[in-house]
């Protein structure tokens, strides 16, 4: 009796490890999201953005995005509210710091 609850239990971590495992290795969620349309943006691919790489979304080369340049790029609107800290609308050759530009 003692061997069987000490089998289910092995059998039931070996299954947990598994799920949380597949899950890490597909990258699941929100930061998959993230990935796909910043890794579009990040042409280097070095993890941040670099001011040629933020100027590229500046379709009118203003020196601010616009949320329509954003979107036209793939970026979520909720990312881009993030990105203007000050709410303008904009974002600016500051709030682009944050981000590598």
């Amino acid at each position: 009796m003692k061997i069987s609850k000490i089998l289910i239990v092995v059998i039931m971590l070996v299954i947990v490890t598994y799920f949380f495992a597949s899950r890490t290795k597909s990258g699941s969620g929100p930061n998959q999201a993230k990935a796909s349309w910043f890794s579009k943006l990040d042409a280097n691919g070095d993890g941040t953005l670099s001011p040629e790489e933020l100027k590229a979304i500046d379709a009118n080369g203003d020196g601010k995005i616009s949320a329509a340049e954003a979107k036209a790029y793939g970026i979520p609107d909720a990312e881009f509210i993030k990105w203007d800290k000050n709410g303008d609308g904009y974002i600016s050759q500051e709030e682009m710091k944050t981000y590598g530009g």
